[in-house]
């Protein structure tokens, strides 16, 4: 049996059971652990992975104590293991190294995607609940399913990826009238993300 692991935040909490019970679904052995453990121990034991998949509900964390760093978690994954991470648009330290280790750059602390003409109607004015077209979902129905889907809401950082790294998958883009700054400042410089580069 496959066992995964999941390291929450309590702002996150509804999302890791929603991820939970459909973990199960799939037949893995899920184990939850946060706070200052020595994660590491938990993750390694005798030199061998105690997990094939960690899941890192934990987007502003600053470190996770012990030996579990950036370099550990890339280790894990160049020997074959999966982490499925979160981000916020207060995103650690943590999360935001493993994404540039993994090709993504992060937006800065304080942004969002902004889109004027893509924007939701419960949206409070800053026009950061963006409604994303399923035609800019990744075309791979492996990956994403049918593109035949509602709008996908979504609030969140903006991400731009590595375009010469050949193992960058960007599943969902913005569209062209997208751009990700700071949604409380004036534009006074060019934006990090612009357009369709803005991940999603």
């Amino acid at each position: 049996m496959t066992r995964a692991c999941h390291c929450p935040s309590l702002s996150l909490k509804k999302y890791g059971e929603y991820l939970y019970k459909h973990l199960v679904l799939f037949s893995l052995s899920v184990e939850e652990f946060g706070g200052s453990l020595n994660v590491q121990a938990l993750v390694v034991k005798y030199g061998e992975y105690l997990y094939k998949h960690l899941v890192l509900f934990s987007p502003s964390v600053e470190e996770f104590g012990g030996s579990l760093n950036v370099q550990a978690l890339v280790e894990f994954i160049d020997d074959g293991g999966n982490i499925l991470a979160v981000a916020s648009s207060n995103v650690g330290d943590v999360i935001r190294e493993l994404a540039n280790e993994c090709g993504f750059e992060i937006d800065e602390e304080g942004s969002a995607v902004i889109d004027h003409l893509n924007y939701d109607v419960s949206d409070e004015g800053k026009h950061t609940t963006i409604v994303a077209d399923p035609e800019s979902l990744l075309d791979a129905p492996t990956v994403t399913g049918s593109r035949n889907v509602p709008p996908v809401l979504f609030k969140g950082v903006g991400i731009v990826s590595d375009q010469e790294n050949p193992l960058v998958l960007e599943v969902l883009t913005a569209s062209s009238t997208a751009y990700s700054y700071s949604p409380d400042n004036k534009v006074s410089e060019y934006p990090h993300a612009v357009g369709k580069n803005t991940l999603l």
